[in-house]
């Protein structure tokens, strides 16, 4: 088990998880955003996919149209609130195991994943090597790592450092840093965005 920070952060998210989607504005507009940049990915209809830092399921639509009834979805975040809200908002679907825990503590059998999605997330996790060597055995060998946001990488470390809170020094490494980080923990990046309402990575194995 990682011995890191989160505990100030989990109390933080789980005061918050209640009231995260208005917070967030999870509305249809966000939620149309988010389903264009997932016509980037690569999703099958049986596939197993991790939603690592999943808060209160905003994709969970989306990547259930994806993966099919056949599929199985892996909701992770550290905050059991958020993860407490995500089963209550989403009791219909039969194929979700959720997971109270940072993505660097996970437990799977190795190569049991064919997607792994970081959606505004990264910043939050406290080791992020230790967290993407997790990401490298989970996948199976032809498997997809997609780290994204609506934002780009400035605009949202200012958004982060401006806050009064727990995750003021939350920060997406950018370009240069993050391609380090993915190679030393076994990956490369395929496809590399970041522009205004949009910072998407995808990475594979090595």
């Amino acid at each position: 088990m990682v011995n890191n920070n989160y505990d100030n952060k989990n109390i933080y998210f789980n005061n918050l998880s209640k009231s995260w989607d208005a917070i967030s504005s999870n509305d249809e507009a966000r939620i149309k955003k988010l389903t264009s940049v997932f016509s980037w990915m690569n999703i099958k209809k049986g596939d197993t996919v991790l939603d690592a830092g999943c808060g209160t399921g905003i994709l969970f639509p989306i990547i259930e149209d994806y993966i099919g009834s056949t599929g199985r979805l892996i909701a992770l975040d550290a905050s059991s609130g958020m993860i407490e809200v995500a089963q209550s908002k989403y009791k219909h679907f039969n194929n979700i195991i959720y997971i109270a825990v940072p993505l660097e503590n996970i437990v799977m059998a190795l190569q049991s994943v064919n997607v792994i999605i970081c959606f505004a997330v990264f910043p939050h996790i406290e080791d992020k090597l230790l967290a993407l060597k997790k990401c490298h055995d989970l996948l199976a060998d032809d498997g997809s790592l997609y780290i994204f946001h609506l934002s780009d990488t400035k605009t949202l470390n200012e958004f982060h450092s401006n806050l009064n809170a727990p995750v003021s020094k939350d920060f997406m490494p950018y370009k240069d840093e993050l391609e380090q980080l993915l190679f030393d923990a076994g990956f490369v990046i395929k496809h590399y965005i970041d522009e205004p309402e949009l910072n998407f990575i995808h990475a594979v194995l090595q």
